[in-house]
């Protein structure tokens, strides 16, 4: 072990007397070795990490579509789940889920009550799904039946919070909704995975996923199913098991075949309805696996700038160190001593550099967690593990012997006699050859930079044009408030619908006191908020029945008389809802643009007739469309109701003065005033919801740009340095020019038009690389092309411009050369 510590003693000696290349190098693998590291760290966590359930991979997700609307992913109604169970012979096992949402008050803590998200589940959806309690037991038949014994299952995390993890905890009650409910199982860690994904990607019905954050599935209840239920209602999704070898293929065919008997059995309320079978690992990863592939991509091409740049500076290093190789080859030196000492040198700077390097990805990562948005899934659980730290050890291993290997074989590769005989000489170090690797990997790099640059610079356009997507309302100084009236306090007895004074009341008062609050300009509540999907209903114009075989169906919406001119969606025709429009005057509805032209194409929709819920109610006027599925989707059709005609409030909306979030505190004490025990959730201004549902989008244009930026900085660096060093080399050649006559004009363009031709390579590479390469990024983007002109063009006038800069400076350096100092330091 002696000799090899003497190598690296006198390695360390060695770089410690070039502190500027030293630090260069390790900044330099650093940052590629760190930023590498931390999306290994994603990846891994959100796409590699085993599911935990039993064979994930024969678990499908079957949906309802719809061919009038042409959406593919809905819920099903409770009766075709129910024939689907008892005919299909693909599926070993389908169960059914629905999100729910519970108010909750515990001893512990604070007084405040809480609102859990929890989901309803038919008997056999632990078992359909591969998951066991950790302690307890889940459902019976018998709990699942309607009116059956209330038994509810918790997670791991509200059993080590709220029950520290005793195990007399089984056999408690919670009071979810006013209702006790009995412990009767623990779902371990992470039994939730999926459930955001697949009812985020539902068309509606989507619960919990809509309210913004990251909420998790703290309980799980009986769904108590009435098989009784509307088949024309679809409040519940679908999940199975695919029998042995069956493929979802074949699946799909069963199911095709079965919902076409359905139709024909049920034509009215099956009209147009089909099947879809999606592997679950399709609807949970569908839509993120393609951003995790570019960051991948992305963050190699870092790496890979960044070694490129490590090698240009081993090679201008080598370069200046053929002196001292040829002089200790001469005294004896054999080869074996100098690869060892090479290779020493590399080992310490790629130890030095994945050392920093994993500090950088420590810190990446919770940065990375925090932007994370709840569309990908487990981004809570991302984290430094094993597998990424051992990618980290296989990046290493690999730099470090290619940071020992190029020294090594440009060295073997010295002529000895000449080098003896150039010795002096600042110019002969160089060599035509090694020049021309330098420039390559020059060119390189900002090829690979440009490709970056291109691919941020079109998801920034592509946010950019989202962000001035009009939604339909006006969100500016709108606070959000939303909240779940319990049946208990707040009963829905269907036989007297609309009659439901206790829900009435609650939305009255509330209304009542918000606008006698200071700083509220007007107040309005709602089903749901301007950027939550809702739910959806069919409905017939009356005396053009037969035509509403095609028709999609609306998004049905409660809201009250203030709800248009609050969130200031526009009036395109007749009028909105007025205090005079109550239970027991004639019913009445308003459509939006889409509705009409979806409905009333041809037709006047003021004063036409819809049937909806079996009643007839009249169409009173036409708003503008509000985009309930986000800015990147069409405006569906609407149908809105009179709030005090379909009193069903789970969200307020309160325009301020000011600052919206200075409505968080008045709601919250308005709230506690008339009902202290109701949960407020989704408290926030209405801008940040909008923002929220570009969360995904953002938060990959946000890592893509700070890869760009990194490779961008490498890369000006490597101009950099690669015409400092010629300019170097060239000292003796630019002395001699200046005494001829040459004027410091002159010479400076020499300098640049060495750093324009690298730079105009290097970008026009980089851009033919970006036309082939953008084409994956095609469902990333909106409203922008992959072959943009307008990105092309700015990221290559923005990366000639800063190579240009990066050459400046070496240019100036060479206008500066003294003919006279020059000449006698050959």
């Amino acid at each position: 072990m002696s000799p090899l510590l003497q190598e690296f003693r006198h390695a360390a000696r060695s770089l410690g007397r070039s502190p500027g290349f030293t630090i260069a190098v390790i900044l330099s693998l650093a940052l590629g070795i760190g930023a590498n590291t931390a999306i290994f760290s994603v990846v891994g966590g959100v796409l590699l990490r085993p599911a935990p359930f039993a064979e994930p991979d024969r678990l499908a997700m079957i949906w309802e579509t719809d061919r009038n609307s042409g959406t593919m992913r809905e819920p099903a109604s409770i009766p075709d789940f129910n024939d689907l169970r008892s005919r299909s012979r693909h599926f070993e096992q389908l169960a059914a889920f629905a999100p729910v949402e519970m108010n909750v008050q515990f001893t512990t803590g604070t007084s405040d009550p809480a609102r859990l998200a929890g989901l309803g589940v038919s008997e056999g959806y632990f078992a359909t799904v591969g998951l066991a309690p950790l302690a307890g037991r889940s459902f019976t038949a018998e709990e699942d039946r309607p009116g059956g014994p209330r038994a509810v299952v918790i997670s791991e995390e509200l059993w080590e919070r709220e029950f520290a993890r005793e195990a007399s905890a089984m056999g408690r009650t919670l009071r979810l909704n006013d209702v006790e409910w009995e412990i009767v199982g623990v779902m371990r860690r992470g039994s939730d995975f999926g459930v955001l994904q697949v009812l985020g990607a539902a068309a509606y019905q989507r619960g919990f996923a809509d309210r913004g954050g990251r909420p998790r599935v703290d309980l799980w209840l009986p769904l108590r199913a009435d098989p009784e239920a509307s088949r024309g209602n679809h409040p519940i999704f679908v999940v199975g098991r695919l029998t042995g070898a069956i493929t979802p293929a074949a699946a799909q065919d069963e199911m095709t075949a079965i919902m076409a008997d359905l139709e024909r059995e049920f034509p009215e309320a099956n009209d147009a309805r089909g099947a879809f079978v999606e592997p679950l690992k399709e609807v949970v990863f569908g839509d993120v696996r393609l951003a995790m592939v570019v960051l991948v991509a992305a963050v190699a091409m870092v790496l890979l700038v960044a070694c490129a740049n490590v090698a240009n500076l081993l090679l201008v290093r080598a370069s200046n160190r053929a002196h001292e190789v040829t002089v200790r080859t001469a005294l004896g030196a054999s080869f074996g001593r100098l690869a060892r000492q090479y290779f020493a040198e590399g080992i310490l700077l790629v130890a030095a550099g994945a050392a920093l390097g994993t500090l950088v990805a420590f810190a990446a990562v919770e940065v990375l967690g925090s932007l994370a948005p709840a569309s990908i899934p487990r981004a809570g659980e991302i984290a430094i593990d094993a597998g990424a730290l051992a990618a980290t050890g296989v990046i290493a291993a690999v730099v470090a012997l290619v940071l020992g290997l190029l020294p090594t074989l440009y060295a073997r590769r010295q002529n000895l006699q000449s080098a003896m005989q150039d010795a002096g000489a600042r110019g002969s170090a160089g060599g035509r050859r090694a020049r021309t690797l330098r420039s390559s990997l020059v060119v390189g790099e900002l090829a690979m930079a440009t490709m970056l640059m291109v691919g941020a610079g079109l998801l920034i356009r592509s946010l950019w044009t989202l962000q001035d997507v009009d939604p339909g309302f006006e969100a500016a100084r709108v606070l959000k408030a939303e909240f779940q009236l319990p049946a208990s306090r707040y009963p829905q007895d269907f036989s007297v619908f609309p009659n439901w004074p206790e829900r009435q009341r609650f939305a009255s008062e509330l209304a009542t006191r918000l606008e006698a609050m200071p700083g509220v300009e007007s107040v309005a509540l709602a089903t749901a908020n301007p950027m939550d999907a809702g739910f959806t209903s069919s409905i017939r114009v009356v005396g053009r029945e037969p035509e509403a075989a095609g028709w999609p169906e609306p998004s049905i919406r409660s809201v009250s008389a203030g709800y248009f001119s609050t969130v200031s969606v526009p009036l395109r025709a007749g009028r909105t809802f007025e205090s005079t429009d109550q239970p027991g005057s004639a019913s009445v509805v308003i459509v939006n643009e889409s509705a009409r032209r979806a409905y009333f194409d041809g037709h006047e929709p003021l004063g036409a007739r819809i049937s909806l819920w079996g009643a007839e109610r009249t169409v009173i006027g036409v708003v503008g469309n509000e985009r309930f599925k986000g800015l990147a989707a069409a405006a569906p059709p609407a149908v809105y109701l009179p709030m005090t005609q379909a009193p069903t409030p789970s969200a307020v909306l309160v325009r301020m003065s000011g600052d919206a979030a200075l409505g968080a505190p008045l709601v919250r004490a308005a709230v506690r005033e008339i009902d202290p025990q109701l949960a407020l959730f989704g408290v926030e201004p209405l801008v940040d919801t909008i923002r929220g549902t570009l969360s995904q989008r953002r938060f990959t244009m946000l890592v893509l740009v700070a890869f760009a930026l990194a490779a961008l900085t490498l890369a000006v660096i490597g101009v950099h340095g690669v015409l400092s060093y010629a300019v170097a080399q060239r000292t003796r050649e630019i002395g001699i020019r200046v005494a001829l006559g040459a004027d410091l004009a002159r010479v400076r363009r020499l300098v640049l038009s060495e750093g324009a031709r690298l730079a105009a390579l290097g970008v026009g590479i980089g851009l033919v690389g970006a036309l082939a390469l953008t084409r994956v990024m095609r469902s990333l983007l909106y409203g922008v092309g992959t072959y943009d002109p307008v990105t092309f063009v700015g990221v290559a006038a923005a990366l000639a411009g800063v190579a240009l800069v990066a050459c400046w400076l070496p240019a100036q350096r060479a206008a500066l050369v003294d003919p006279i100092v020059a000449l006698r330091a050959e």
